[in-house]
């Protein structure tokens, strides 16, 4: 079974839906359409019965996602940063309250947004070639749903050399900071998700429902972190200032505003 989307790829394997992120001119970088899309299939697979599992990989050798659009973090109010969050942790929360187990077969650099879903996906699969990174803080912003849902996969420690660096890692320091699970050649990557998801897919289904849910307790309150801090961030002047800086290739110049 295939369905197009504007941003995004979609084909059942037997009892495992696929999701392919579909940007590639783009690095797949997401944006409010693939929120939004996102958001909509999973509620789709969500519903179905006969899906037991989840993958989701990025089109292309060189990235799963470049992180979010920056075209689109461009806020004159309030009411637009906060509409645009709602949009963004709507599909995240998705993610994280489908009943299946999501896989993560990461395939080149996951950025931002890219290592969010890696970071909260129930297993992730990486390239040898993977690259992961939360880079907010070096254009202004803040990860904030990464300050809660992050922490208990990677550890106070790590996460603050994640967040308040911006440093890029390899997919095995990512697997030794517990991101990955399995790091693969480059070709083999969505087929070891596969095999990961065709064998959650045999088992009984209450309980791998049960351990899901089990698994993402507690993810309200952080997401309602990231209502509450997220848009008031967004409309900072050093987040304008480090996305013009990102466009024009040179250093931000930062002024605490």
């Amino acid at each position: 079974m295939k369905e197009e989307f504007e941003t995004l790829l979609y084909e059942r394997k037997d009892a495992v839906a696929v999701i392919t992120m579909n940007r590639p001119d783009k690095l797949n970088a997401c944006n409010t359409t693939m929120y939004k899309e996102l958001d909509r299939l999973l509620g789709r697979i969500d519903a179905d019965d006969e899906i037991r599992a989840v993958v989701i990989t990025g089109s292309g050798e060189k990235a799963f996602s470049a992180g979010a659009d920056l075209e689109e973090l461009d806020f004159d109010d309030l009411k637009q940063s906060t509409d645009y969050i709602r949009i963004d942790a709507t599909a995240f929360r998705r993610l994280e309250n489908i009943r299946q187990p999501v896989i993560a077969a990461v395939n080149g650099a996951a950025i931002g947004y890219g290592c969010k879903v890696a970071i909260v996906s129930d297993i992730t699969i990486a390239s040898e070639k993977a690259k992961f990174s939360l880079p907010g803080a070096t254009f202004g912003a803040v990860h904030v749903i990464m300050l809660g849902r992050a922490r208990e996969v990677v550890g106070r420690k790590r996460l603050a050399q994640l967040l308040l660096t911006g440093q890029m890692i390899d997919a095995h320091q990512a697997e030794k900071f517990g991101i990955v699970n399995t790091v693969v050649p480059p070709d083999q990557v969505l087929t070891e998700a596969l095999r990961v998801a065709n064998q959650i897919a045999a088992c009984p289904q209450l309980p791998i429902e049960v351990i899901r849910r089990m698994m993402h307790r507690g993810m309200d309150d952080d997401y309602r972190w990231e209502d509450l801090l997220s848009p008031g961030l967004l409309l900072m002047q050093d987040v304008k200032e480090g996305r013009q800086a990102f466009k024009e290739k040179r250093k931000p110049k930062f002024t605490g505003r």
